[in-house]
């Protein structure tokens, strides 16, 4: 099962693996407290769009190129081995903004169930 979660949840063991899936580390938490298995820096959104992209008037644009990111080809082997964790078991994608709805995660998790070449626009 795959789910997306806020890095500061308190981990449970029916998270299954846990991967962070933002640019910068949040301050003060430890992967140890936060039960990171792995930080998938590999598919972060890249620095020009998380600087200039993570405004939530701007959302549906942000959403419209981390998507495109995420296909690239130097991303494929992180978004594989993330598909594989899922089909093998309990996968939770973690995200360090405070808004449950708008955040990489929930775009990694569309990516990853909707494949390539997925982008219809959302609000």
């Amino acid at each position: 099962m795959l789910k997306c979660k806020s890095i500061y949840d308190k981990p449970f063991p029916e998270d299954g693996a846990r991967v962070y899936v933002d640019r910068l580390w949040p301050e003060g938490l430890s992967t140890r407290h936060a039960a990171v298995a792995w930080w998938a820096q590999e598919i972060a959104p890249s620095y020009e769009l998380w600087r200039h992209g993570y405004v939530l008037d701007r959302w549906p644009e942000y959403r419209e190129r981390y998507l495109q990111e995420l296909a690239a080809r130097d991303k494929q082997a992180a978004i594989e081995k993330l598909r594989q964790s899922a089909a093998s078991g309990d996968l939770t994608l973690l995200y360090g903004t405070d808004d449950p709805a708008r955040n990489n995660a929930m775009i990694v998790r569309e990516y990853l169930e909707h494949g390539e070449g997925f982008s219809k626009k959302k609000k």
